[in-house]
């Protein structure tokens, strides 16, 4: 039987090993990297996930991606599926859609983002929200379980900018629609977990 998963926290929060640390004794597991390494990434980022890959058991399959992930988990018989994670995954889709509305491959996206207006951000929040119900749907057509890890969003200052903004309400949504269809959720805190579903 299906179930998932949603582990969300602040950022450095420790939910990533909380997630890993779930899995550890478990044999066949695909981790699914959604922060994809590219050309022209910092050197900051490009060091977090070489220290994520070393964190992970010898054994486990790490796929990267952020793109069609339903149709990944209906080709593969994995018996656990560990998403790490769904905010990176709202990011890339983000920026993607917004390259591909303004027909701006790569272009400038920041000056896309500036001109957007309500209705262009709520279809591509829609689009993103139904990316995220394909996971969950694909998932539920098989008996695997899945972990998702996310970043708890808003409970800081108003972000400064329109992009930041639009990024964090976005989150919020996904964050909203993966707890409401997770079997159990739970909240880290300082490397410490509690179940709040």
């Amino acid at each position: 039987m299906a179930k998932l998963t949603l582990i969300t926290g602040g950022a450095k929060s420790g939910k990533s090993e909380v997630a890993e640390d779930m899995y550890a004794n478990e044999h066949g597991v695909c981790y699914i990297a959604t922060s994809v390494i590219r050309a022209n990434q910092d050197s900051e980022m490009k060091l977090k996930i070489k220290k994520h890959r070393q964190r992970r058991p010898a054994d486990w399959t790490t796929e990267e991606r952020y793109k069609d992930v339903s149709i990944f988990v209906l080709m593969n018989d994995y018996q656990k599926y560990l998403l790490d994670d769904a905010t990176m995954m709202t990011t890339n889709l983000f920026f993607d859609l917004v390259a591909k509305m303004y027909n701006d491959f790569p272009g400038n996206v920041d000056e896309d983002i500036e001109q957007m207006n309500k209705d262009e951000i709520e279809s591509i929040q829609t689009t993103i929200l139904q990316e995220f119900s394909k996971v969950v749907d694909s998932l539920q057509r098989t008996d695997q379980e899945m972990t998702i890890v996310t970043n708890e969003v808003g409970l800081g200052l108003v972000p400064a900018s329109k992009e930041s903004r639009i990024l964090r309400d976005t989150y919020g949504l996904v964050n909203q629609l993966l707890a409401k269809k997770a079997d159990d959720v739970y909240f880290v805190i300082s490397g410490l977990s509690q179940k709040i579903k």
